[in-house]
């Protein structure tokens, strides 16, 4: 992991002073601790994507992503949905209490706050404030009104409704993420990314093959792959999609190509996972999908053998699916 260093000038130090105290180090801040930093100065304006990419230029999307969700994990950041831009707060500044709130008001705020973007249900917020059902009701409302919180139905249950702050952007489990349009599950949207995601990757390997100034075909091969986030700028690129997708997301719907046989993957020598489209050579039928039709030791299977259908592992896990 990357580390973006600071040092501080030692200008200011006598002649006569030693040169180990002279030349004494800082301990270097970590990723981690330079994003924070940037948030937690950033104020109520908070920072975007881009603002980090342009304040930590040294780091990969990887290492980004990964720092960030750290942090979102520890509660030490927020997400906020500013217009149609994602902005990281600092928990600290952006959850501020109401002001005229009283003291039954600020025990629930508290509650709502701490669930963070996962958002808390009312039945556990009644258990944790011990408030009746009716005065607890009261109060959410109350909050709903100075735009304090907000309620947001789960796509887990329809009924369930939880609550958040207000400027709080909810978390994908609740919201579905990208696949889910007002509770409405989009698999005409999934359908459409997973056309294009596979026709990327094929017109990649059809240009790679077509190159003819590459002699070897081993590099050829190897370049027939790709990463997600390649897919994912393709896509971004295309304008297919409205909601703003996710490494998580375009990954997903990769592993679906990889499932229905169109797609192989595998991890390159820097451990990063890489995907290329792959044809069947051989037509798959219903005799094919029993664990016989591929058993490599098929000519000694017999019932005068120890090895048969009878005692075949394979055969039992194959008729119990």
């Amino acid at each position: 992991m990357s580390a973006i260093k600071r040092s501080y000038s030692n200008d200011h130090l006598k002649d006569n002073e030693p040169l180990a105290k002279k030349s004494r180090d800082v301990e270097p801040l970590t990723a981690e601790q330079r994003i924070l930093e940037l948030i937690k100065a950033s104020g109520n304006k908070g920072v975007s994507d881009d603002d980090l990419i342009k304040a930590c230029p040294v780091l990969t999307i990887e290492e980004r992503v990964d720092n960030v969700n750290k942090l979102i994990t520890s509660n030490s950041i927020t997400l906020h949905k500013v217009k149609d831009t994602l902005r990281y707060k600092y928990k600290g500044s952006s959850c501020a209490t109401p002001g005229d709130a009283n003291a039954e008001e600020l025990v629930v705020f508290n509650l709502i706050r701490d669930s963070g973007r996962k958002g808390i249900w009312i039945r556990d917020v009644r258990i944790k404030s011990n408030l009746g059902l009716p005065r607890l009701k009261k109060i959410l409302k109350s909050l709903e009104a100075k735009k304090s919180i907000k309620a947001v139905k789960s796509v887990a249950a329809s009924r369930k409704i939880v609550y958040m702050l207000y400027d709080l952007e909810p978390d994908s489990s609740i919201t579905g993420g990208a696949w889910y349009s007002n509770q409405e599950f989009e698999s005409e949207f999934i359908e459409i990314l997973t056309k294009h995601s596979y026709k990327f990757l094929e017109a990649k390997k059809a240009k790679v093959l077509k190159n003819t100034s590459v002699k070897s075909p081993l590099i050829k091969y190897n370049t027939t792959y790709a990463t997600a986030d390649r897919v994912l700028e393709f896509i971004s690129k295309t304008g297919i999609s409205k909601v703003r997708l996710s490494i998580e997301d375009i990954t997903s719907i990769l592993d679906l190509l990889v499932y229905d046989g169109l797609v192989s993957k595998r991890l390159n020598s820097e451990g990063i996972v890489e995907y290329r489209s792959t044809k069947s050579l051989v037509k798959r039928n219903a005799v094919s999908f029993i664990p016989c039709g591929s058993c490599p030791v098929i000519k000694r299977c017999s019932d005068a053998n120890q090895l048969n259908s009878l005692n075949c592992k394979h055969m039992k896990n194959w008729t119990t699916i």
